[in-house]
């Protein structure tokens, strides 16, 4: 059984000025938790994830709905729970928006 889950950001942002890539890591407890829990916290990480990702980027607003949706994604998916995955299938695309700061 996976204990802890670790998601990971490694996304290229490509505008029409430059290129931004950047890494991070946010360790999440998955073990004895039920799906709404742990699908919140993964959620939040990606958020925070995201939001390091996209300082900078001109168009951070419109794509950071996108980066949340798949970094969340992909850590339901390496999580290997079929309830978690069902519930990550059930939320609305409201459940990924948040809001990008601008310097």
């Amino acid at each position: 059984m996976i204990r802890l889950l670790a998601i990971a950001i490694a996304a290229l942002m490509t505008t029409a000025a430059a290129t931004s890539a950047s890494a991070g890591e946010i360790t999440v407890k998955v073990a004895g938790r039920n799906a709404p829990v742990v699908h919140a916290e993964i959620v939040d990480a990606a958020k925070k994830l995201c939001q390091e990702d996209l300082v900078g980027v001109p168009d951070a607003a419109d794509v950071a709905v996108y980066c949340v949706r798949e970094v969340t994604r992909d850590a339901v998916n390496r999580a290997k729970s079929r309830e978690l995955v069902a519930f990550d299938k059930a939320q609305a695309r409201s459940t990924y928006f948040m809001r990008v700061a601008s310097r």
